[in-house]
């Protein structure tokens, strides 16, 4: 064997261990804790938001406390970001690790692009939407922004049954609740995510996260406060400017 061929593989070796070792820092996930004020000013500045996600963007920061607690490299195996983006959502190409190394905005923005325009136009969501906006319950359920983001975060599936458990007078998720875990070949039947959570009993740790942040986070056009009012009002200068939800 040549001594130039040798030359060569040492070299062509180093290349691909730098080209590895260059991959696995761009993959490197630093843990992170955003406010829902961070994440709401990222939802409201995403290209790929649609207009009904800019105009809730407070509402998206509090479900990013909820989800991740405002971690980037957050996930439960299947769901990855600070906006818990499914695994079968991904972009094509893009690996779990590569995702969770993103940016906030970026990542956001993929969220956005990926799941914004089908999960916010489901018959759920949109039932939800109707009776929030003119402040009717369905059945004996009050819907919250907690609700509606967690009928989004849950897919139009599962959100499509609980509304239609509560229009039929039942709890939420039915009176015999169907963890999709459970029923793997049939996930369209499902009222619950895998921990049991519907949007009901999801909706009101959003919710309780949305009521937190409500005091810094302020969107001129979006529901940021606990009520029915459209906007807050600016926090007086002796407030922090940041608030973290533990």
């Amino acid at each position: 064997m040549s001594g130039r061929y040798l030359v060569g593989l040492v070299f062509r070796a180093a290349l691909a261990l730098a080209a590895s070792m260059q991959l696995a820092q761009a993959q490197t996930c630093t843990p992170t804790s955003y406010s829902a004020g961070d994440i709401a000013a990222a939802v409201a500045a995403s290209p790929n938001a649609n207009s009904i996600l800019k105009s809730s963007s407070c509402t998206w920061g509090g479900a990013g406390r909820s989800e991740s607690a405002g971690n980037l490299c957050a996930s439960n195996g299947n769901n990855f970001g600070v906006l818990q983006l499914n695994r079968s959502n991904l972009p094509p190409g893009v690996t779990p690790a590569a995702y969770e190394a993103e940016p906030l905005q970026q990542q956001v923005d993929t969220w956005a692009a990926q799941v914004g325009n089908s999960n916010t136009s489901s018959t759920g969501y949109q039932t939800l939407a109707t009776a929030q906006s003119s402040g009717q319950p369905i059945g004996s359920t009050p819907v919250t922004s907690g609700m509606m983001a967690a009928c989004f975060q849950f897919g139009p599936a599962i959100c499509n049954n609980d509304v239609a458990a509560l229009q039929s007078g039942q709890p939420c998720g039915g009176s015999n609740p169907i963890n999709i875990n459970s029923v793997p070949r049939n996930q369209g039947s499902a009222t619950t995510d895998g921990n049991g959570q519907t949007i009901c009993s999801w909706g009101g740790n959003i919710q309780a996260n949305i009521n937190a942040a409500a005091a810094t986070c302020k969107n001129g056009t979006g529901d940021c406060a606990p009520s029915n009012m459209t906007d807050f009002p600016t926090p007086p200068a002796s407030s922090p400017s940041d608030i973290v939800v533990s």
